[in-house]
């Protein structure tokens, strides 16, 4: 939840890839792409938690977490009908002049929608908190992240056990520099995360992968007539 950063770092990093290898700027343009109106209530589905975290933290930790654990499945539900609603065929959508994305376009969706998926079924099976083995307290980490995760001073992480669901999908991989350059807030990430990551310099990239549209310009018919 925290990687909102490094996805728009991975997604700016494909796009600069993208134009430095085609030297195009109108894939730029999104033209291909249907429904970018669910942009709007993605991102801020997306912020939504942040935001009530830092005003209003008794609401969205309040009772048994439903309000967090709904707009974290509403969050990956939306991201996820847009990837869809992109690799339909281009036939049902005959009123549209654009083709749609590519079949390699489409292919460069999977990573993200698995990876955002993944992120809402570990989330959601544990209540809003992320699981994180006990070995990764001892590798690295200051004494006070360690102690405050032990003490479950950070509400959004648990130490995992043999009885927490999907462990393998917590912040099970140590990576400080993430924190360090400011793309996220824990030292560590999920699996998940990181396939979305992927998917989204994947997404970005896949941007140059399509032919060129072609601009519309009208029939100019002349007139012979004097």
């Amino acid at each position: 939840m925290d990687k909102g950063a490094l996805y728009l770092a991975a997604l700016a990093a494909g796009l600069a890839a993208g134009l430095i290898g085609r030297r195009q700027w109108r894939p730029l343009l999104a033209e291909r792409w249907r429904g970018l109106v669910l942009l709007v209530p993605a991102v801020v589905v997306s912020v939504l938690p942040f935001v009530m975290w830092q005003r209003h933290p008794e609401r969205i930790w309040s009772g048994d977490h439903s309000l967090v654990i709904g707009l974290i499945a509403l969050r990956s539900a939306i991201w996820i009908l847009f990837f869809a609603l992109n690799m339909l065929p281009a036939a049902w959508f005959p009123g549209r002049k654009a083709p749609g994305l590519t079949l390699v376009q489409k292919l460069l969706l999977l990573p993200a929608a698995f990876g955002l998926a993944g992120e809402a079924a570990v989330l959601v099976a544990n209540q809003a908190t992320w699981p994180v083995p006990e070995a990764l307290l001892t590798l690295g980490m200051s004494p006070a992240f360690s102690a405050g995760i032990k003490n479950q001073a950070y509400l959004f992480l648990r130490i995992a056990d043999q009885t927490t669901p999907l462990a393998w999908l917590g912040q099970t991989w140590y990576t400080p520099w993430l924190s360090q350059i400011g793309l996220a807030a824990l030292p560590t990430i999920s699996p998940a995360e990181a396939l979305t990551a992927a998917g989204a310099f994947l997404i970005g990239i896949g941007q140059f992968l399509a032919p060129s549209l072609k601009a519309d310009t009208p029939n100019l018919k002349q007139d012979t007539s004097k």
